[in-house]
């Protein structure tokens, strides 16, 4: 049976919490950085005034 030998062993020593402090600012920092939508809030409002302008008035 082998031991898996970890090359930062350190982890060990800390709490679960200070341990998932970088994976954390990591995925903020991809979260922050990526848009919700792939459009400008004003490209998504003339999308929606281009739809009502088509429709007639009955």
């Amino acid at each position: 049976m082998t031991i898996m030998q970890y090359p930062d062993a350190s982890y060990f020593d800390r709490p679960v919490g200070e341990q998932l402090l970088s994976h954390f600012a990591r995925r903020d920092a991809v979260r922050h950085t990526t848009p919700l939508l792939p459009f400008r809030f004003a490209d998504v409002l003339a999308l929606f005034r281009g739809t009502n302008a088509h429709r007639k008035t009955v």
